[in-house]
């Protein structure tokens, strides 16, 4: 893993997706950027009235800069700075402003590796989707408000949007815990083979184990099912890791959600439709995670670094 965004808000799930974030970013040393996106006040700019040096002080400050102080002490807390010798985390820089509507705190982390907190101006998808078009984000963890159905429809989903435009893998946090075990579907599909190996990243760096989970749609399938997992183990003994084997029969989402349950993070690959395509007919792994009553990751290729950012889909609003 390179760099882990994440976008938080006042959502419980959020400080699930912080911790586990920071834990990743302990055991792995990948960059961190952790992401408010406040709402745009009109005729009210981000820090109206307040003046650089106060700012630059971590002084007097609206609640979107108190949202970041509590994730900068919440990461502190975890582990993830090493400290000057006033007992301070170590900082490139204090509150500065990048450009209007985005400000940062850049601190350093055990590893060495960037820790930045970022507030920016907008509307929260867009704005998470502009950050992640960075090439050297490997992963989102968000957080969600877990409604799902015809109230999921109605109130909308920024995790769901997330997952569905963003360039880079997404993992949604409902009741997401660092010690949980990962859940793999194997299907033979390259975009699976990647889910493997991702699966097998994550799991690694959380000291966690995996599940295998090969799913034939009828007994006669079976034996290709036993392929399926067979090359998935191929792929995580590449990597040095082991695996539990699950083969399965019955309709693929509905196995998938059972033996996931709430109690593992359920990895699965997305397809490589076109955007067009995606947006009208819809993704498995997408729909998966829209009736997942647990934590669901949703892998992409990692981005060769120079890579044009890729440009962003229809918005569902």
């Amino acid at each position: 893993m390179r760099k882990l965004l994440i976008p938080i808000s006042y959502l419980p799930s959020c400080q699930q997706a912080l911790e586990f974030g920071a834990r990743l970013s302990i055991s792995s040393g990948a960059s961190l950027t952790v992401l408010h996106v406040a709402p745009v006040v009109k005729n009210a700019p981000l820090g109206h009235k307040l003046s650089g040096e106060k700012l630059a002080e971590w002084g007097v400050e609206p609640a979107y800069f108190q949202l970041l102080r509590q994730a900068e002490a919440k990461l502190n807390a975890l582990g993830l700075f090493p400290h000057d010798t006033q007992g301070r985390p170590r900082a490139k820089h204090a509150l500065k402003v990048l450009h209007k509507g985005l400000y940062e705190v850049h601190l350093i982390g055990s590893q060495g590796q960037a820790v930045r907190l970022r507030v920016s101006e907008g509307r929260p998808v867009p704005e998470i989707l502009r950050e992640a078009d960075d090439p050297t984000y490997d992963l989102i963890i968000t957080g969600t408000r877990g409604h799902r159905g015809l109230r999921r429809f109605l109130l909308g989903s920024v995790a769901q949007e997330v997952a569905y435009g963003a360039p880079c893998s997404v993992l949604v946090a409902k009741g997401l815990r660092t010690d949980q075990p990962v859940l793999v579907g194997a299907t033979g599909r390259l975009t699976s083979l990647e889910a493997v190996r991702q699966a097998g990243e994550l799991a690694a760096a959380l000291g966690t184990r995996i599940t295998v989970l090969a799913i034939a749609p009828s007994a006669e399938e079976r034996k290709e099912a036993e392929d399926h997992a067979e090359t998935a183990l191929g792929v995580l003994a590449e990597m040095g890791l082991g695996a539990d084997v699950a083969i399965r029969e019955g309709e693929p989402a509905e196995v998938m959600l059972q033996e996931a349950g709430q109690e593992h993070i359920l990895v699965l690959g997305r397809l490589e439709r076109s955007r067009v395509k995606r947006y009208f007919l819809g993704d498995i792994s997408l729909r998966t995670l829209e009736r997942s009553s647990g934590s669901v990751l949703i892998t992409t290729y990692p981005r060769p670094l120079g890579e044009e950012p890729t440009p962003v889909g229809p918005i569902l609003t």
